[in-house]
């Protein structure tokens, strides 16, 4: 993993004492198509803009604190991202804060709503909910969809840089539902993350429209929420003022 990539992740840097703010944000427009990484730094620029003084890691070459816990594929937008950030002494209140990064954010990067905890805050993803669009037999996708609910295994092989894998869809996906539009289908589907891994939602396209006869697309493809495990009980809501 490279240094970059790590410092993405949760606690990459350390546990030093620090005031931890959850920023949930949306990712949307032409910002769905900009990379983990390049997201990272969008919101890291957007603190900055907005006069957030981010908290810095040690070392020779110190990594603002903030972090994505789920990274959101490329063309997927997000409708309630999650961002953890440490921010340094004497940054503003939480409330004025939110307008200032709102003010601040570039277009399809949206913050919606902020939160402070006093100890740094280690979300795990559980779930993932999913929705988008597929152009094809309307009946043959809800039939698809049928059949998989059925299944009690369906497998399929996953190819990467490091080899090949098998992973049972029936054992991360669930609640597939499709409903006919007017030339395809509206599907929703979740993604559950286990500790050996989760399914790609691409995956589960793929595995619709091998069995309805059509083209493996998922148009308007959107992250609809995630359910976390390891949110703060401490965490407060930047309200009003």
């Amino acid at each position: 993993m490279t240094r970059a990539a790590a410092e993405s992740r949760p606690g990459g840097g350390g546990d030093a004492p620090g005031t931890y703010w959850l920023l949930w944000f949306e990712r949307s427009g032409a910002a769905s198509y900009v990379s983990h990484l390049d997201t990272v730094r969008a919101l890291q620029r957007t603190f900055a803009r907005a006069g957030v003084a981010l908290a810095l890691s040690g070392g020779f070459r110190p990594k603002a604190r903030l972090s994505l816990p789920l990274p959101l594929p490329v063309g997927a937008a997000g409708l309630d991202e999650l961002a953890v950030a440490e921010v340094a002494d004497g940054a503003p209140p939480p409330a004025r804060a939110l307008g200032a990064l709102q003010a601040a954010a570039p277009p399809g990067i949206t913050p919606l709503r902020l939160q402070t905890c006093a100890m740094r805050p280690r979300p795990r993803a559980l779930e993932a909910r999913y929705a988008a669009e597929m152009r094809g037999d309307p009946g043959a996708l809800v039939a698809a969809a049928t059949w998989f609910a059925a299944q009690e295994g369906v497998t399929v092989e996953r190819v990467t840089p490091k080899g090949r894998r098998t992973l049972d869809l029936t054992r991360y996906v669930g609640d597939l539902a499709v409903q006919p539009v007017p030339g395809g289908a509206h599907v929703t589907f979740v993604v559950r993350h286990r500790h050996d891994g989760a399914a790609r939602p691409q995956e589960v396209i793929d595995l619709l429209a091998g069995r309805a006869g059509c083209a493996s697309v998922a148009h308007h493809l959107t992250r609809v929420g995630v359910s976390y495990q390891g949110l703060p009980r401490d965490a407060s809501s930047g309200g009003e003022e």
